[in-house]
Order: structure tokens, then sequence, then C-alpha cells
């Protein structure tokens, strides 16, 4: 309890508030946000004397320059210089502003070991996890959107630390992504943190749709579908040779006109990211395509179980699944067989 009729934070939904009776002020203790207040500054940093004593160091409001001294008179020297209005407790806060962006930057810097990679990321944090973009029209701050986080009864213990891990890694994940960072093992990190998978990939969804926004809208030359699309061709790629080496390795006979086949849908269903078929993952397109495949070429002797499991690492029942779903009025494995690039179907 606070004092006040205040019970939870207005930014987080926190409960744990803290009441600062010598300020009039109520912080947030997990976003740092100053909730209410009703007086000035009266105090300064505790030992500090001589002629500048009047001057006290905040928080630097900008990502990553947490060490620079900030300055506001106090309430005895403001009154003094007839400025007595001059310590607003909403300039307190407006320092505070990007304690969470900051607290990603520390956690993403100890997570890699790396200034280089803190650098890089911090343009994102500056345009996802600070109020300045807050409703600047280009769409919702994740900052404002992690209440997804600890909202049900079973998200017990995911706390502000567990949030800013969170939002530590699916940053890193984003700007891989996009081929600032090498960052390959997000989800061994996340494990080892005890983060769950799912709210680091609701997480990065939620970046990457702010700076689709930012970019549609002419506010950032942050372009993120740029390294998605580089992103999908490198895995479609990948496990596109993983194919073709099972092929060779096990001498599956007659298989260069499944091969032949093979590249010529992939090309037609994904076409870089913007095909008909794009929204499907990699390595499930894949799949499905080559199944489909091994069933029009029956004289190529491969199984459902060496293509789902042993190429493509998914089981054999999510294929089948995903090729009975509908796609334009028949099911995904007709759409797979019949689509051509030209018109809906062959």
């Amino acid at each position: 309890m606070t004092g006040n009729n205040m019970t939870k934070c207005t930014e987080c939904s926190s409960r744990d508030l803290d009441l600062d009776e010598r300020r009039g002020e109520v912080v947030c203790n997990d976003c740092g946000t100053v909730l209410d207040a009703n007086q000035i500054d009266a105090g300064h940093p505790s030992g500090q004397v001589g002629e500048n004593a009047h001057m006290s160091a905040q928080r630097n409001d900008s990502v990553g320059g947490r060490t620079t001294r900030r300055t506001h008179f106090d309430r005895g020297e403001a009154r003094r210089n007839g400025l007595g209005n001059i310590i607003r407790p909403d300039q307190r806060a407006h320092s505070q502003r990007n304690v969470r962006a900051n607290d990603i930057l520390d956690e993403i810097r100890r997570l890699s070991g790396s200034d280089d990679v803190a650098k890089a990321c911090i343009p994102f944090l500056k345009k996802c996890y600070t109020k300045d973009g807050e409703g600047d029209g280009h769409g919702k701050l994740p900052l404002n959107q992690m209440r997804f986080i600890g909202s049900k009864p079973t998200d017990e213990g995911k706390d502000a630390t567990y949030i800013i891990r969170v939002s530590a890694i699916a940053t890193m994940r984003v700007v891989s992504e996009l081929g600032s960072i090498p960052y390959q093992y997000w989800q061994q990190d996340a494990d080892r943190l005890g983060l769950e998978r799912k709210d680091v990939t609701e997480t990065a969804r939620l970046i990457k749709t702010r700076l689709v926004n930012l970019f549609r809208d002419h506010a950032s030359t942050i372009d993120p579908r740029v390294g998605m699309r580089n992103l999908r061709r490198n895995t479609i790629e990948a496990f596109e040779q993983k194919l073709r080496d099972y092929i060779r390795q096990h001498n599956v006979q007659h298989a260069e006109k499944l091969l032949k086949w093979f590249t010529e849908r992939v090309r037609v269903l994904d076409s870089d990211g913007e095909g008909p078929m794009a929204q499907e993952k990699p390595r499930m397109l894949l799949a499905m395509v080559t199944i489909c495949g091994v069933e029009l070429f029956d004289d190529v002797k491969m199984t459902k179980k060496s293509i789902a499991e042993e190429i493509f690492n998914l089981t054999v029942g999510g294929v089948n699944s995903r090729l009975k779903g509908e796609q334009h009025g028949m099911t995904k494995k007709q759409f797979i067989k019949k689509f051509s690039g030209g018109a809906n179907t062959a």
C-alpha cells in the first residue's frame, strides 16, 4: 500500500509501489515510473557539500547514457533565483522515462558480453522501449504492451526481471534477423534463464510490428522486412541443401526430377517471402512441398517419416495436418501441386 488511492502502476500494472514521504512521490519499484507527486525536489545527493551542493545529479534520460550527469537546482537555490517552480516532479519522471530501456541494454550487454552488440541494439530500444515515441501515431510501443506477461494465473514469478530478460533476448533476436549482429541461440539463452520461448517470440513480434509501422510511415530507415526476407531465404537455402545432402547420402534413386520440381515449386509458392504460401514457416513449407513431390513421383523412394523427421525436424502428423488445411478453396496439398505463378491454379 502507498498511503493514497493508487494501487497499481499505470505503465506496467505492477502493484509493487513505494511512497516516498519526504518527496511526496509514489514510485513503481518494477519500472521506475513516478506515478504521483505533490512536492518539488527538496533534496540533493547525500554527502555532497561545497559550492555545488545545490546541484543534484540524476540519471541521464538517453538510452545508453546512464553515466552522464544531469542537474537540477534544489528548492532553496531555485527560490533565491526566483525560480521556485523549476523542479517539477514530472521532470524527475521524465528523467526516469528510459529506465526500462537502459535496464534492457544492461541485460543485452551481460548476455552477449559485447559492447558492439549492445551498441547495435540501442536504436531499436529507443524506438520500442522509451516514451519518446508514445502517441506518435506509428503504432503501440512494445514498452506498453508487455502486460501479456504475468496476466495469467500460471504466470506467477514473471516479475520485472523476467520481462527485462525477455525483452533483451527478443531485441537481440530481431536485430540478428536484420543481419546487424550474430545471435542464433536465443532458445538456449531463454531456456537457461527460465524464460518461456513463446514470451520471447511474442515480444519479438511486437518489436517487428512497431518497426514495420515506423518504416511504412517514413519515420525510420530500418526496414525489418528486408532482414526477414534475407533470413527466410537463407533458411530455405539451408534446408534445401539438407534435402539434397540426404538424397545423396542415402543414394535415393530417380531423385533428380523431384529436386527440379521441388526447386520450381518453392520459387513459385514462396517468391522470397512474397508468394501465396509465404505465411508458412520455411521448414514446414519445404516439408509439405517435398511430401507432395514424392506422391507425384512415386518412383522416388522416400518416406514421409524421413522427410519430416530426419530432414526438416518436424513430425509427420504436424506436416499432414498442415497439408489438410485450406487455401483458396482447396487443400494445401492440392494448392501446392496445382498453383502456377500466372494464376491461382494451373
